[in-house]
């Protein structure tokens, strides 16, 4: 096998055509580490545009990284969420960035396009119906009691009484 970069970078390619690999934190710190040695080796060498390289795809990982964090976090306030969002606050907000990503295609009239602006109308819709019915609830547990907040005791449920 030629040890050449454009045969290697063919061999990978054939080895992983989806382009995922999956590697454990101490291969991804390793990885990182041997990155950081190279830009650091290039700029003591004066390769300042191999060394920008070695940098950029080193923040490449790292947002990565990011990315692959798992997305079960709590986003709803709630007694273990204090600091989360309300449902009601969040569904005008979701409403109002689907209003935006729908105007950006809007003067697209291609039979795809078309469909895809009258789903996100829908979807639109169904965000202000969870606005409405979770507002129906506010009321609804006001007659309950005044609000004590995310970590206050309770209106319903356990912990009421």
């Amino acid at each position: 096998m030629s040890s050449s970069p454009k045969r290697r970078k063919h061999n990978w390619f054939a080895m992983n055509k989806t382009n995922e690999v999956s590697m454990n934190t101490d291969e991804i710190k390793l990885l990182k580490k041997h990155i950081t040695v190279e830009q650091d080796r290039m700029q003591r060498c004066g390769s300042t545009g191999l060394a920008e390289l070695w940098g950029n795809a080193l923040k490449l990982i790292e947002q990565l990284e990011t990315q692959a964090q798992p997305r079960n976090t709590p986003i709803l306030m709630s007694a273990t969420n204090p600091n989360g969002w309300k449902l009601e606050d969040i569904a005008l907000q979701l409403a109002s960035e689907m209003v935006e990503k729908d105007m950006r295609i809007q003067a697209d009239k291609r039979p795809q396009v078309m469909i895809a602006s009258k789903n996100n109308k829908e979807i639109i819709d169904l965000f202000h119906d969870v606005h409405v019915k979770q507002l129906l609830n506010v009321a609804l547990f006001s007659e309950l009691g005044p609000d004590q907040g995310p970590t206050g005791k309770p209106r319903a449920g356990a912990g009421h009484e």
